[in-house]
């Protein structure tokens, strides 16, 4: 493989494996340089397991953590025929999101088997991000336990650095689609938190007529914060979205079209 552009390259039959160049022996140590050992690869810590699995590969000799994901299709495997995979997609997207300055993960390899353009079965390797944890566990367990004052410094630059990111997305016709807390991570360095993006096999790009999918974006991330802020802060957390120049009827609209979202499938309650 000559670039990481040649990751996304599309087959019709047959089966790729594409793998970038650094990683190449890291990954023969544990057998995935050889394509015939990834629909039976199961080394590491299963995450979640069925349809999708989810594997946290911890290599000896800090030699990294990284994460396998594999999707099967044994039954519906026209779902994308002729269509780009989802541990591609997600692969894409995560340049995308770099190429606009979010943080997210680095692809390490991809595999792909189709039979004559069906999809049967497809993987993702990413690195893991070091010193981070999803957000609604910090939220939790990091942020709630700390003192007033450093929470609040803490808790308004993560919000400052979230909306820009997601305005950012947005402006430049990205979208996450799936942007729930557990899909952002939140990476300490010294004293410094900085959400990350990850687990975007669903985003897309779309510059034009896409204001369903900005309130698809932001209702993902009401859905657990109702739990935490009242209707009035979420309401002023609208305008760290829309900016300084944001009409109150803008900010109302965009308010209820939320709120309808969410309506569709509750939020279920938990306790802080």
């Amino acid at each position: 493989m000559s670039s990481r552009k040649s990751l996304y390259r599309y087959i019709f039959h047959g089966t790729r494996l594409n793998i970038v160049p650094q990683y190449r022996s890291t990954l023969s140590t544990i057998g995935l340089n050889d394509a015939s050992n990834w629909l039976t690869f199961n080394t590491g810590e299963t995450l979640s397991s069925g349809k999708t699995t989810c594997l946290k590969i911890t290599l000896p000799s800090n030699q990294g953590v990284f994460y396998f994901k594999r999707y099967v299709y044994k039954k519906n495997r026209w779902e994308f025929f002729l269509r780009r995979s989802k541990a591609a997609n997600e692969s894409i997207n995560y340049q995308r999101f770099k190429n606009i300055g979010i943080p997210t993960l680095d692809t390490i390899a991809l595999y792909e088997q189709r039979s004559f353009g069906r999809l049967e079965a497809t993987c993702i390797v990413t690195k893991e991000q070091p010193n981070s944890m999803q957000l609604d566990h910090f939220f939790k367990k990091v942020l709630l336990k700390m003192p007033n004052r450093e929470r609040r410094l803490i808790l308004n630059s993560l919000k400052e650095q979230l909306f820009q990111q997601i305005r950012t997305a947005h402006n430049t016709g990205l979208f996450h689609l799936d942007l729930k807390w557990r899909n952002i991570l939140i990476q300490q360095t010294g004293q410094t938190y900085t959400p990350i993006w990850i687990d975007c096999p669903r985003g897309i790009q779309r510059k034009f007529f896409n204001y369903r999918l900005k309130v698809a974006d932001l209702s993902g991330l009401a859905r657990k914060a109702l739990c935490f802020f009242t209707t009035q802060q979420l309401y002023r957390m609208l305008y760290s979205y829309l900016g300084p120049s944001a009409s109150k009827a803008e900010a109302r609209k965009l308010f209820l079209d939320i709120a309808k979202h969410l309506s569709r499938r509750p939020p279920k309650k938990i306790t802080p």
